[in-house]
């Protein structure tokens, strides 16, 4: 084989999906205040929140409101939903009275945010177990 074969091999290789590039870390959650802006959204992007993550960095978008949520503010799941056959959480933020909703699974709320900020307790401090 020439080496002109095995370097175009190499290329064609390298074109392909990284593997540290699905490793690189946690799906954005993307919340909005309203439903209907949420399923709007998703369906623009086609559900792939990385790309409605995108939408919503650039300044000059119609955010609809809509914004990349931190994990770490979000508190609690306020509502649940199901329309359509899909399945939404409306979630309680720290910086809002509003919750923002999201697709449901986005997020597992069963797991305490990584971390905490300066002279706050976790609500797993506040309630003991029974």
């Amino acid at each position: 084989m020439s080496p002109l074969r095995l370097i175009g091999i190499a290329l064609l290789l390298a074109a392909g999906a990284s593997p540290t590039a699905e490793a690189a870390g946690p799906a954005p959650v993307i919340g909005c205040p309203s439903l209907v802006n949420l399923r709007l959204l998703m369906r623009q992007t086609k559900a792939d929140t990385t790309v409605a993550a995108a939408i919503l960095g650039d300044d000059k978008a119609d955010h609809l409101g809509c914004a990349v949520l931190a994990r770490d503010a979000i508190t609690a799941l306020q509502e649940r939903l199901s329309l359509n056959g899909s399945d939404y959480d409306c979630l309680s933020l720290r910086s809002t009275s509003v919750c923002h909703w999201v697709v449901a699974g986005a997020v597992n709320l069963s797991q305490p945010p990584t971390k905490a900020r300066a002279g706050e307790k976790s609500r797993a401090a506040e309630k003991p177990r029974r």
